[in-house]
């Protein structure tokens, strides 16, 4: 376990999966959001708020990310086939082939894939867009159900699987208890350390974050609100930070992101 510091980090990135609220890009980039990622498949169904979300976030002049909520009991080429169908054909309706974006891997509880095979989920979405996706993963903790076996899955990865997964960069989401700006929690070794930290999301229908300073908050005020769920969360979407500066931040955007029109 070692301390995190959202300090000088950049807190520019939301994500959204289907929630029939409304989402203001242009009130979102105003607060200084750069990065809007929504859900754009869950094992085999795609997300109904995905396509309209895209439109205005990519009019308002967002960057944008899809991610994809995997399944360990479903095909890897079937599930990954069909989110990257999805997120194309909608890129196709909308206009917006021409348009680099960030492809993420979800994958997280009792659906989770292993470590290896989310390896090899991000070759087969690096086979057919040349750009390596986004891993936002939930790491082993200690107390974990799963802790012992995710560290042996861990432990037995081929030297190519650990470039593979360093290369796409981690995801992390970690609330914590803690008040004030640090955090701590375990970053598996393959990664050196995370890229994105979502600090702050909806848990059991209640907004969390572990800090008390409101730069912090998942409050976005006019930026969106909640079709119905209680008054926490009205205006509450899930945050994150990026680790690095902006022209890192840049740089990650540029190798990570492809556009639909360069897809094999």
């Amino acid at each position: 376990m070692s301390p995190h510091s959202a300090r000088n980090c950049l807190n520019n990135t939301v994500d959204f999966g289907h929630d029939g609220g409304v989402v203001r890009p242009d009130a979102l980039r105003a607060m200084g959001v750069e990065l809007m990622i929504h859900r754009a498949t869950a094992g085999g169904h795609a997300d109904v708020d995905y396509a309209r979300r895209e439109r205005v976030a990519r009019a308002a002049g967002l960057k944008w990310g899809a991610y994809h909520y995997m399944k360990k009991r479903m095909s890897l080429e079937g599930q990954l086939g069909q989110f990257m169908n999805t997120v194309a054909a909608t890129a196709r309706r909308n206009g917006t082939t021409a348009y680099p974006l960030i492809l993420v891997l979800d994958n997280e509880g009792a659906d989770r894939v292993s470590w290896s095979e989310l390896a090899r989920a991000a070759r087969i979405v690096q086979s057919r867009t040349g750009a390596w996706p986004l891993l936002y993963c939930s790491v082993p903790l200690r107390g974990m159900a799963t802790f012992d076996q995710q560290c042996r899955e861990l432990e037995s990865l081929t030297a190519d699987d650990r470039r593979v997964l360093r290369t796409c960069g981690l995801w992390i989401p970690r609330y914590g208890e803690q008040p004030g700006t640090h955090v701590h929690f375990s970053v598996p070794r393959v990664f050196g350390s995370w890229t994105f930290w979502q600090y702050c999301g909806d848990i059991g229908g209640r907004p969390k974050s572990p800090f008390f300073d409101p730069e912090f908050s998942g409050n976005v005020g006019a930026g969106f609100t909640r079709s119905g769920g209680g008054s926490s969360l009205r205006h509450f979407c899930d945050r994150s930070v990026f680790r690095g500066s902006h022209a890192a931040f840049e740089r990650f955007c540029h190798e990570h992101a492809s556009a639909v029109l360069l897809w094999r």
